[in-house]
């Protein structure tokens, strides 16, 4: 009587598959469902767990942005493509008045802002992005979006002339927050705590709700400019970077909401584009004087500082919840890869393509993504890259030749 494969228990299945390359056991699971399930749970499922933007330990953030369900096999594949700078690129939504989008990205829809409107972008079907939008919103006032945050059903948007509108299960109510002489930089809110930033100062809100219409009290203003911010989870912080502090260098700064306590946190750089809020503790920032920080509120201070490799300014970052933080640059569309637990160097760096001569230099002003896609916000358009994609073609710049010293980089 011959014995096959798939009637072996799984610790005999297991002692057979530690003989197996990995080009072997794709083999096997293309072969057979029930070898394949054993493969998955007990093989590839412990491989993946800490991939960059491919990871499922503890959950992370971006697992709730990915559009489908992958197989730990697909995520092997996926993650090892990012790492290589395998993917396939596609253009959305060209627009020749030059303007900066900003994105907010979940598993059914993609929302961009197009100089004075909001519009919703449905995720289905084969392509990444419908071209066509699903829903635009917007308000009676014509200046341009500068920016916006959704949370739930929540979108809370600010113009530059500093009115603000809130977009809800009610409906959408809009109100002047700031002077129009100030340009309104940042938004945020938790529940119902409001932050609003301009060129001039910041203030602090609070949201009531009357007979299905909003209204928002002013209850604190900084005189501080923040470029970026973010109010913590639990609604007591609010973590803010100045514009500029050419004197002190210390941009980084914390305000506590129910005190009204400013700290000033003892990061090193004198202006911050973007920050990302890691945990209680941990903060991310993209930073004018051409480095990403890692700063921890525990010991007051930097305690990982990443180059730009090119020296360009970093405008805006994304973290996907585990170990993997985009930054994109100032000049030429480029996105930085980095991993939080190698100080010092990028992983891998992503030029988009350019269609026009004109177009080359754009800076990216905003990223989003999940495991398979990232979405880059230029001058002129949308960029996607598919990194599923097993027909994208390998642009490696995880290494470059450095003419400084003649000498080929690893970094």
């Amino acid at each position: 009587m011959k014995l096959k494969l798939i009637d072996l228990n799984i610790d005999c299945l297991l002692g057979i598959f530690k003989y197996c390359t990995e080009k072997d056991l794709i083999a096997l699971c293309q072969a057979n469902n029930y070898i394949c399930s054993v493969i998955e749970q007990h093989i590839f499922y412990a491989l993946t767990k800490d991939l960059l933007l491919c990871g499922h330990r503890n959950r992370p953030c971006i697992e709730e942005r990915n559009r489908t369900q992958l197989t730990y096999l697909e995520r092997l594949q996926i993650s090892r493509n990012w790492l290589k700078g395998v993917y396939e690129e596609r253009p959305y939504y060209h627009h020749a008045q030059m303007f900066s989008s900003r994105l907010c990205l979940s598993s059914d829809t993609l929302y961009i802002t197009h100089a004075r409107y909001l519009r919703k972008y449905r995720r289905a079907g084969p392509e990444a992005l419908q071209r066509r939008y699903d829903e635009e919103i917007s308000t009676p006032s014509k200046s341009d979006i500068s920016d916006f945050v959704k949370k739930d059903n929540t979108i809370f948007a600010g113009r530059v002339c500093g009115t603000c509108f809130v977009s809800d299960t009610d409906g959408i109510t809009e109100q002047a927050m700031h002077n129009a002489k100030e340009y309104l930089y940042c938004v945020d809110f938790v529940e119902d705590t409001f932050a609003t930033s301009t060129d001039t100062c910041c203030k602090l809100w609070k949201r009531s709700r009357e007979f299905g219409l909003s209204h928002f009290d002013l209850f604190m203003q900084l005189q501080h400019s923040f470029k970026s911010m973010k109010v913590s989870d639990d609604g007591q912080w609010l973590f803010g970077g100045l514009y500029t502090d050419k004197r002190n260098r210390r941009a980084l700064r914390a305000v506590h909401l129910e005190s009204g306590e400013e700290i000033v946190l003892n990061s090193d750089t004198i202006s911050i584009y973007d920050l990302k809020i890691k945990d209680d503790q941990v903060l991310f920032t993209a930073n004018f004087d051409t480095t990403f920080r890692m700063f921890d509120r525990r010991c007051d201070r930097d305690v990982y500082i990443w180059e730009d490799p090119f020296d360009s300014s970093l405008y805006c970052l994304e973290y996907d919840g585990l170990y993997a933080v985009l930054c994109g640059a100032k000049h030429h569309s480029r996105v930085n890869l980095y991993d939080i637990r190698v100080p010092g160097k990028y992983i891998q760096l992503y030029f988009p393509g350019r269609t026009r001569q004109y177009y080359k230099s754009s800076p990216v002003y905003s990223i989003a993504c999940d495991s398979q896609y990232m979405f880059v916000a230029t001058d002129h358009n949308l960029r996607v890259f598919d990194f599923k994609a097993n027909f994208g073609v390998q642009r490696d710049y995880s290494s470059f030749y450095d003419y400084r010293y003649g000498t080929n980089n690893l970094l």
